[in-house]
């Protein structure tokens, strides 16, 4: 092997993986990439109506589509995806999405810097450096010449920071202002990007195992909702953001931030639940590229309404020209705050306090090349776990530092798919499969109710429930509200690059096979 090769072999070595399909186990007959067999509708696979059944008035003809209601069947997914060896299940349920992992996962913080690293297309020919990226003279090479996701190029479409000139001295990559005219004016009145997320990965690049499940929750009318708090992390950003679902927790679920033991030093940790009521949050799961190749993080934004703690706006770039204008510039914060405070549940605010450590689930990381340090500050996480590295993308603060394993949060969400909550009073109402108020009952007439027991015909009682039924009742509903749907999915192709084995941890999964072939040189 080359040492340019060894070089990027021991960068990554910390995520090895396989390339293949795995579409069955050692003993067969499983794929672990669609548990459905690719049948969302298997349980009822087992059921066919014939021409003639009694069924058929009810149900129609064949494998039946939905209730005797008329309301449509929903298709259910399953998946799994992993980190160290560390595992979180999807599930979508009657249009109902779950994510369940471990307790206690630590994020790490990165904010936004509003704006997105565009990338050269393979054998094109980019702007000279230095030039000027707003000049109208150079839009068409930007349109053209450059984009924030190369699906097509795999790993190769990623350049390290220090790859920012090709050989030919021009522009390997290009930073674009969210206001910038390739974005035709969609983000001119955005809301200033001024909130960090804190995140964690929680897949594999291209999360084969979840793929079925997550694309499914990706394309329902209930994802890509986004908040005020996500909106103001940029999370609405879509050439960063491709897939955004956004969760709740379940009601045991919470937050933890790390206050540290009183009086000890800063390797005595201790983490207290957050207060969700003083303490503002949202919770995502997204998908986002990452070495230009796309795998799911969970996030979570913070603000506190009696002080601005989490709330940054770098005061330099091009970013901050574009909004100056529309803002009030003395209303921005422009420091960032080191140790932003958290209010508990016993009233108290308290300061985040991070860890000089990787993570408190990665005690060894050392042992298989993988650093196994925080970062310590924000921005591209490049040739990490070289020190040089960031804590995440190339569009994000520097000075926005990680403070790693300051904030644990419970794996464990759900959402509705549909953007319908359960308590609405007219939803899954049993007229909302035939789309009107009112519906006909149709049954078998005739007296129902008579006392037939010894004890009661001895006695004389009489049934005041007992009614002669007519073969025909008319039920009135309060209202007609649409059948619980779903958005259908397009086909999935296999997925048939990196899966991850045991040995892989966070990110990039990559084989050794695929560096002897050159899959990352540039």
């Amino acid at each position: 092997m080359s040492k340019r090769k060894q070089n990027l072999a021991a960068a990554f070595s910390f995520c090895i993986g396989v390339i293949g399909e795995s579409h069955v186990n050692a003993g067969g007959g499983v794929n672990l990439q669609d548990l459905t067999n690719g049948d969302p509708f298997f349980y009822t696979s087992d059921q066919n109506i014939a021409p003639g059944d009694k069924m058929e008035k009810v149900l129609g003809v064949g494998r039946p589509n939905k209730t005797h209601s008329g309301i449509p069947h929903l298709p259910v997914y399953s998946g799994y995806m992993n980190t160290n060896s560390t595992y979180r299940f999807v599930n979508v349920t009657e249009q109902v999405f779950t994510m369940i992992g471990e307790g206690k996962h630590g994020l790490w913080r990165a904010q936004e810097a509003g704006f997105v690293r565009e990338y050269l297309k393979k054998g094109q020919k980019g702007l000279a450096a230095g030039s000027d990226l707003m000049a109208a003279q150079n839009q068409k090479t930007i349109n053209e010449k450059y984009a924030a996701k190369l699906p097509d190029e795999s790993w190769d479409g990623y350049k390290y920071p220090d790859q920012n000139l090709a050989a030919d001295g021009t522009l390997n990559y290009v930073d674009l202002p969210i206001t910038h005219p390739k974005y035709q004016g969609k983000y001119t009145n955005h809301a200033p990007i001024d909130l960090p997320t804190w995140y964690c990965t929680m897949s594999e690049n291209d999360y084969p195992y979840a793929q079925q499940a997550m694309s499914f929750a990706f394309v329902q009318e209930g994802a890509n909702k986004i908040g005020p708090l996500g909106k103001r992390a940029g999370l609405d950003v879509k050439e960063n953001y491709s897939k955004v679902l956004r969760l709740n927790q379940f009601s045991d679920a919470n937050a933890w931030v790390n206050v540290g033991q009183e009086g000890k030093d800063q390797l005595h940790a201790k983490w207290e639940a957050i207060n969700a009521n003083k303490t503002k949050a949202e919770f995502y799961v997204v998908e986002r590229n990452f070495f230009n190749r796309p795998y799911l993080f969970v996030m979570t934004i913070f603000d506190n309404e009696d002080n601005q703690d989490f709330r940054y706006l770098r005061p330099d770039g091009p970013y901050y020209e574009s909004i100056k204008t529309r803002i009030n510039p003395a209303e921005v914060k422009t420091e960032v705050t080191a140790q932003p405070r958290f209010w508990l549940n016993d009233g108290s605010l308290s300061k985040a306090v991070g860890l000089p450590i990787y993570g408190v689930h990665h005690p060894d990381r050392a042992s298989y090349g993988a650093g196994g340090a925080c970062p310590l500050k924000g921005g591209d996480w490049g040739r990490y776990p070289n020190v040089s590295g960031g804590s995440g993308w190339p569009t994000q603060y520097e000075e926005v530092t990680p403070l790693c394993d300051a904030v644990l949060v419970d794996i464990k969400f759900t959402t509705n798919l549909d953007g319908r909550d359960w308590n609405d009073p007219n939803k899954y109402l049993a007229n909302a499969g035939k789309g009107t108020q009112t519906i006909t009952y149709k049954m078998q007439a005739g007296k129902y109710g008579e006392f037939t027991d010894p004890y009661n015909k001895k006695r004389g009682a009489v049934n005041g429930d007992s009614t002669n039924v007519p073969a025909t009742i008319n039920l009135t509903f309060p209202t007609v509200s649409k059948a619980v749907d779903y958005v259908q999915l397009p086909k999935l192709h296999g997925m048939a690059g990196p899966v991850p084995t045991e040995a892989s941890t966070c990110r990039p999964v990559i084989s050794q096979a695929s560096f002897d072939k050159g899959v990352l040189t540039k």
